[in-house]
């Protein structure tokens, strides 16, 4: 582990460590302490600490893959036109950010290049800081987040949304000096994520010209032999014991059926967003049991009520998510117009008929 590319001199101003004199006197800006200044040929230009010298601002260290990371970011925004500070001081929030970027008078953007493991508390608290106070804050992620993109990856922590790009993961690749985004990522039960995937080099490609970009959303994406597939493994599960699918199968039990014997639209055959942490069967499983414990007639408000009831249980912690609260009411939204395609719920001039033939169990 390496420290860091700022330094504060005897005028407490920052010094950069490429820029530095190897026989002046620099400190932490953190904590004060002395650092040393590293320069080498091997190692990018940085300030350390003396061994054993406790430090709560960077307490975390850096690798030499973060270090030039800052580096490679900060040069590809200056070149766009942004004025750039590596390891800002941001003493209102006690925070620094790895690169603070701004564009004229635009608001300022805080980069987190982060290369090392962080509890998602921290990740929330940080990220909360940063927005409370005006700045934005994009999350880019390193090589040990850059593993194949699976539903339990912990990349997804870090899970954004832009409107334009749908739910989306950046990574930076320091090897390649380029930018990977992960755009439109969507899930279907069980199955591998679904997204888009593009890639800019930082000296063939603009910052703006990222800004810019406009993928072309896919169509709502609905793979019919998914029901099939997804039956296949939901048997193997109850066969083999796994602890989820045994858990679905006692909440069916409790009611006096099975997994099989579950409606088709309890089943989902079209990806969604992935902002879950349970499967969307268990979250569509609740609303299929307390629609079976529900009246008959429900007004507008009840049933979205009963439908948030059991969508909070299985929302996932995704703190870098803006707006995440009109995600999940889109989701609210569909689940809606599902019902009512599937015929669960019938409209009626004072709120929802509910269909019971549409919530019987199925005959073997």
């Amino acid at each position: 582990m390496v420290g860091m590319l700022m330094a504060e001199d005897a005028m407490q101003k920052l010094v950069a460590a490429d820029t530095a004199k190897r026989q002046t006197a620099y400190w932490c800006p953190g904590c004060h302490a002395p650092v040393r200044l590293k320069k080498g040929q091997v190692m990018i230009a940085h300030f350390a600490h003396q061994a054993n010298e406790a430090c709560a601002t960077f307490s975390e260290g850096e690798t030499a893959e973060h270090l030039l990371g800052k580096q490679q970011l900060a040069a590809w925004f200056a070149a766009a036109g942004y004025s750039v500070q590596i390891e800002a001081r941001l003493p209102a929030i006690h925070q620094r950010p790895d690169v603070l970027v701004q564009l004229g008078d635009g608001q300022p953007l805080a980069l987190e290049f982060q290369c090392s493991p962080i509890a998602i508390d921290r990740l929330a608290q940080r990220t909360q800081g940063y927005r409370s106070h005006g700045y934005r804050v994009l999350w880019l992620l390193g090589s040990p987040y850059q593993h194949r993109l699976r539903t339990n990856s912990n990349a997804l922590k870090f899970l954004q949304y832009y409107a334009p790009w749908g739910c989306f993961l950046i990574y930076w690749r320091t090897k390649e000096n380029a930018l990977r985004l992960l755009c439109n990522i969507l899930t279907l039960d069980g199955e591998p994520l679904i997204y888009q995937q593009y890639q800019w080099y930082a000296k063939q490609a603009s910052v703006l010209t990222l800004l810019a970009y406009r993928p072309v959303k896919p169509a709502s994406i609905q793979v019919p032999a998914h029901f099939e597939r997804y039956q296949q493994r939901l048997l193997l599960g109850r066969l083999s014991h796994q602890a989820s699918v045994v858990s679905l199968q006692t909440i069916c039990y409790q009611q006096g059926g099975t997994l099989a014997q579950l409606p088709d639209w309890v089943f989902l055959t079209v990806a969604k967003l992935p902002i879950l942490k349970t499967t969307y069967l268990k979250w569509y499983l609740a609303i299929f049991s307390q629609l079976r414990r529900a009246s008959l007639k429900l007004r507008p408000e009840t049933l979205r009520r009963l439908i948030w009831a059991s969508l909070r249980p299985c929302i996932a912690q995704r703190p870098c998510l803006i707006d995440a609260s009109k995600l999940q009411q889109e989701l609210v939204n569909t689940v809606i117009i599902e019902l009512v395609t599937a015929r669960v719920i019938l409209p009626q001039p004072d709120g929802w008929q509910v269909q019971s033939t549409q919530l019987a169990w199925r005959k073997n």
